[in-house]
């Protein structure tokens, strides 16, 4: 990226263009207002200032009607139309271009250190970013070793969770629609997960055999892979 550079001046640049913004305003929004707010005498009371100036040299005099606006506030109107104009010019400026402006009466030394700080900053900030997502990560693992290893540690949740869904039976054969063994493992759900390499349906399997396809399927899909008992039991 080829970088623009802004001349040490660039402060004064800003001001200028404030002050320019101003002017502009003024000459575009004023004799518009006193046309608006003084009617046909209004009207008449621009050339009168003009030629109130025009015949000294030394003193201006703000037409009385001018003068009455800017004190109702017409002048913060104009301050807040001269930084706008500067916001949208800044808006416009690439980073480098501000860095430039705010580092204009910097040392060559100086403005090295301060490009340093901010390079810092955003590898900061970009390693902060990465960190929060490697705690959540780990946050979400532990929490899934717990629920699991918890769960299987003691056989017990299985065994219950069997008690409800066929009164402790794990070699409950197949019913309709295709679930069989103690947790109604339906046959695509026992396939899919592994049950196969123990037995062609989980009423063919041993208990612990059954457990293992369970931990899987909890791991996955979590406990709703059994809606009814895992709400009666307190799981969900």
């Amino acid at each position: 990226m080829t970088t623009t550079t802004t001349p040490r001046s660039a402060r004064r640049t800003v001001h200028t263009v404030a002050v320019g913004a101003v002017a502009l305003t003024a000459a575009v929004a004023l004799p518009a207002f006193a046309i608006d707010r003084g009617g046909n005498e209004a009207v008449d009371a621009v050339p009168a200032a003009a030629t109130a100036e025009s015949s000294t040299t030394t003193t201006s005099t703000l037409d009385p009607q001018v003068a009455g606006w800017l004190n109702e506030g017409g002048d913060a109107w104009l301050q807040e139309q001269a930084l706008a104009g500067v916001t949208s010019w800044v808006d416009s400026l690439t980073p480098e271009q501000r860095f430039d402006i705010l580092t204009a009466d910097l040392t060559p030394e100086e403005r090295d250190t301060a490009r340093a700080f901010l390079d810092e900053q955003e590898r900061v900030q970009v390693q902060a970013f990465f960190d929060g997502l490697a705690a959540q990560a780990a946050a979400a693992k532990a929490a899934s070793t717990r629920t699991t290893s918890g769960s299987s540690a003691d056989g017990s949740v299985w065994d219950r969770l069997a008690q409800c869904e066929t009164g402790g039976n794990w070699a409950h054969p197949t019913v309709s629609g295709g679930f069989s063994g103690g947790l109604m493992f339906h046959y695509a759900t026992w396939n899919a997960n592994g049950g196969q390499a123990y037995a062609a349906t989980a009423s063919g399997a041993t208990r612990e055999q059954q457990i293992t396809v369970a931990e899987r399927i909890l791991a996955a899909s979590g406990w709703g892979a059994w809606p009814g008992c895992s709400i009666k039991l307190g799981l969900r």
